[in-house]
């Protein structure tokens, strides 16, 4: 790979996090970058940091969730303004929690 095609890679302002269904979900690197675990391995030296990670134990709605609140933390971390409650559904609360504690989110 040549070095220009690495940094195009490296700096893309989306990446596309993939669900164990196969779902693809285009998010903003900004964002993404939000999570401890996506962080480290966009930025490390793994396959990922090519701006595509498989999450093979996290269902789509559930990344779907965790993606919405990496777009809400992100626009309302060292915010003035008042900030509006985050909905989790009861039913996913024991799934979404997990996939957060490994997202480190």
């Amino acid at each position: 790979m040549k070095l220009q095609d690495f940094m195009a890679d490296t700096e893309s302002e989306y990446v596309k996090l993939v669900s164990a269904e196969g779902h693809e979900f285009y998010v903003a690197r900004k964002c993404a970058l939000v999570s401890g675990t996506i962080k480290a391995m966009l930025l490390g030296q793994f396959s990922e940091s090519k701006g595509e990670i498989r999450f093979p134990d996290i269902s789509a709605p559930i990344l779907e969730k965790v993606i919405q609140y990496l777009y809400y933390k992100k626009r309302y971390s060292n915010s003035n303004a008042r900030i509006p409650e985050f909905n989790i559904e009861p039913e996913m609360s024991l799934e979404l929690l997990m996939a957060a504690n490994y997202l480190e989110c």
